[in-house]
């Protein structure tokens, strides 16, 4: 499946960036800069809805961003994930030969 949730990142000491994502429980994520912040921003979203998926939890839906209070320098950023790689990953079976 394919999601979009918006994230929130907050720019923190020497270039980093910790990224949170209000909707999902323990979802959360940081960067060395804020281009590796995006990278692991989509994968941590993607294994978290990915276990969603697993566990058969109900998927909350998106915030809208209007709604999102952010703190002094944060902002928000959508964030697309598709965790159909970590279901051929994750649940493929051995093959005997």
């Amino acid at each position: 499946m394919k999601y979009a949730y918006p994230a929130v990142f907050t720019p923190e000491e020497k270039g980093m960036y910790s990224v949170n994502f209000p909707d999902l429980e323990s979802c959360y994520t940081c960067g060395e800069d804020l281009a590796e912040a995006l990278v692991m921003a989509e994968d941590v979203l993607a294994m978290t809805l990915y276990d969603y998926e697993k566990e058969v939890k109900e998927i909350p839906k998106p915030s809208n961003r209007a709604d999102i209070k952010l703190e002094e320098g944060e902002f928000i950023n959508d964030i697309v994930a598709d965790t159909l790689y970590y279901h051929k990953r994750f649940n493929h079976k051995a093959v005997k030969k």
